[in-house]
């Protein structure tokens, strides 16, 4: 039995839905979050730099978000001195700007000795476009160049944007 044109036109039209079902992404929903974090055994190594480094990083689609993350970091063998590090989050770009969530510490090392440190970030909310990169950032800025970082960030969204 040969099939009819009909059969193999709603055939067809099938396959094409659910390809493009399969590569559509929903936006976010009131109440949705996202979760990312990097485990101390995939910690990121730091370079000595006042440039802030990804530690992680996703991409939010447009609204309302509230946004919170803490990096931890790792100093081995450092030596006697003042440790600085910061920590931020991000908003489109790597940076300790603003300043509502960043935090520098110092601290006095009396000895060599390992070191870890946490530093939570306050939850903030943001207001983003669509495809925003939202990155958690870290820095070291004492001279010990055997530094680590790992951590966690997550997302709520709070409110779609109104047109």
């Amino acid at each position: 039995m040969r099939p009819t044109l009909n059969k193999i036109a709603c055939l067809l039209a099938i396959t094409a839905l659910s390809s493009f079902m399969a590569t559509t992404v929903r936006a976010a929903q009131i109440g949705d979050s996202v979760f990312i974090a990097v485990s101390v055994e995939n910690r990121v190594p730091l370079v000595v730099s006042n440039d802030p480094q990804d530690v992680a990083h996703f991409v939010l689609d447009d609204g309302i978000w509230l946004v919170s993350g803490q990096v931890n970091f790792l100093s081995l063998s450092t030596p006697a001195g003042t440790m600085f590090t910061a920590a931020n989050i991000g908003v489109g770009s790597l940076s300790f700007e603003p300043p509502q969530t960043a935090s520098i510490t110092a601290e006095q090392v009396a000895r060599l000795g390992n070191i870890i440190r946490n530093t939570s970030m306050v939850p903030r909310l943001i207001d983003v476009p669509d495809d925003t990169s939202v990155f958690l950032v870290a820095g070291s800025f004492n001279p010990n160049p055997n530094v680590s970082a790992w951590g966690f960030m997550t997302a709520v969204k709070i409110r779609n944007h109104v047109d």
